[in-house]
């Protein structure tokens, strides 16, 4: 069963990984946040199509 206990970990991440896609899209030169957010989620997910260069 699915607890506030249990997913709390989870959302405590998803909360500091879109702090941090956030704070990096506002540096200069800013960036657009969604593109941002999808190219570290595409890395995190496929790491070999991210390391071809």
């Amino acid at each position: 069963m699915y607890t506030q206990e249990g997913w709390a970990a989870w959302m405590e991440a998803a909360a500091v990984f879109q702090a941090a896609v956030t704070a990096e899209a506002a540096q200069e030169p800013k960036q657009d946040r969604a593109k941002l957010e999808q190219a570290v989620k595409k890395a995190v997910l496929h790491p070999e199509e991210a390391s071809d260069g």
